[in-house]
């Protein structure tokens, strides 16, 4: 009995040591785990920034790339651009937030700028460049985003790195600005605009499945191509051009009708107009210049050769051929003709009672009158370089004259200028480009030139 007893005793003291036991197990399982929790705590409120400082604004109207604010550069630390205050303070803290949550969790680093202006740039080609010149996203795997907001133009685009390429589309990026930014934009709210597209994309980054979505759903790019549609630079510029064009073309109708009915005899209204000179105007604005000129061409052909009659006794005239016409020129004419500084029609009357030589400018630019003997026949017959032009010093060369009728002769002495070095300035320009993007805080990364706009 007395054994039982104390078995018993002993039994019961083992249980309470154990269950002692297990106690002092949990409590310091209990501890661990809040040591660990508070571990963590530190170390995010360590990592996670209390404020997020932006940059230092300068009041401008208009900015170039270079001019832009860099959001984390001389003190700011933040992912945002807004030198003309469209984003309120409380929206631009919260989306500063969330997107440095987003790098956290993804890496992805995006930088969000909005300006009033850009002047006459295309913000397309604009956000390229800025993108390049901040260096956004890691440099290894060219994970960056831009959104640039250019107010004036009404026009956001979304710059996409070549690592987000596969995930953040054009079409992905098309459809976040017209189902998150477009709405919230067109009433002003730039800052809520900004946060729910924040919000989709880290949607999109955390879960790709998502973009299915996306391609399931029929986007309809009607009615931002109908609503932005006069806002292109193209049309802008087409319209422009087709301006120019009529006014032109209405100033050469008007000239050209004027020649055609005014009371000058035949040979003064083809000089007058072959003086209108279409000359490369043609080129630039074929349309309609095209159509005058050829109404020029036919006028010019009618005003040479219609009838004429003599002065004299009112007989007809008649035109020499080619050949013929060389009885009634002097020498110096037909050598005029012969090397094309000059042309001559020559009218005569049947009975030779009347002769009319008409003079005509001919095909060839290269002679000019003889300052000896008057005719158009002095023109340059060679050229020699006498000393060649370099990088430190001007050159020299000789053109000699010779007039093909009475050989008088003459030469120049030209300067040649000195010769310009490849532009330096470009390739500096480069380089700087790049040092700035590398030192720059994003992470240096580069442009895939992927993405999307929408008008607004």
């Amino acid at each position: 009995m007395k054994k039982c007893v104390l078995n018993f005793i002993l039994l019961l003291i083992s249980f309470q040591v154990y269950s002692f036991q297990e106690v002092v197990e949990e409590e310091e399982i209990v501890i661990k785990q809040s040591q660990e929790k508070t571990k963590e705590e530190n170390q995010e409120q360590l990592s996670h920034p209390k404020s997020f400082i932006p940059p230092v604004y300068e009041q401008k109207e208009v900015f170039s790339v270079k001019e832009i604010p860099n959001p984390k550069k001389n003190g700011a630390n933040g992912f945002i651009s807004d030198p003309n205050n469209y984003i309120n303070a409380l929206d631009e803290q919260e989306l500063n937030l969330k997107l440095w949550e987003l790098e956290q969790k993804t890496t992805a680093q995006i930088a969000v700028v909005i300006v009033k202006s850009i002047g006459q740039e295309v913000p397309k080609s604009f956000a390229v460049k800025l993108f390049e010149e901040w260096g956004i996203g890691d440099k290894e795997v060219d994970n960056g985003l831009l959104i640039l907001t250019v107010i004036d133009q009404r026009r956001t685009e979304f710059e996409v790195g070549y690592g987000l390429e596969p995930i953040l589309t054009d079409i992905v990026c098309h459809r976040i600005g017209t189902d998150e930014v477009v709405p919230y934009f067109k009433q002003g709210e730039f800052g809520k605009g900004m946060l729910a597209a924040a919000s989709r994309i880290e949607e999109i980054l955390d879960n790709p499945d998502v973009i299915d979505e996306i391609y399931a759903q029929n986007i309809n790019y009607y009615n931002e191509k109908e609503t932005s549609f006069f806002k292109n630079p193209f049309f802008i510029y087409l319209l422009f051009y087709s301006i120019v064009s009529l006014f032109i073309g209405g100033w050469f109708v008007i000239k050209a009708r004027s020649i055609d009915v005014s009371k000058e005899d035949l040979y003064d209204k083809y000089q007058d107009m072959s003086k209108l000179g279409l000359g490369c105007l043609l080129f630039l604005f074929p349309f309609p210049l095209y159509f005058i000129n050829r109404h020029v061409k036919s006028k010019l052909k009618l005003y040479r050769f219609s009838p004429r009659f003599s002065k004299k006794n009112g007989k007809q005239f008649h035109l020499k051929s080619e050949w013929a016409e060389n009885d009634f020129l002097e020498k110096e004419q037909i050598l005029e003709e012969k090397i094309k500084s000059k042309e001559y029609d020559v009218w005569v009357t049947e009975d030779e009672s009347d002769i009319l030589i008409l003079e005509y400018e001919g095909s060839s630019r290269k002679y000019t009158n003889c300052k000896q003997c008057g005719y158009k026949t002095y023109g340059i017959i060679s050229t020699k370089i006498i000393y060649k032009a370099t990088y430190d010093s001007s050159g020299e060369k000789r053109e000699d004259y010779l007039c093909k009728n009475c050989n008088y002769q003459e030469s120049k002495t030209i300067i040649i200028p000195r010769l310009e070095r490849s532009s330096s300035s470009s390739s500096s320009g480069g380089s700087s480009w790049s040092s700035s993007s590398s030192s720059s805080s994003f992470g240096g990364g580069s442009s895939g030139g992927g993405g999307a706009g929408v008008s607004w």
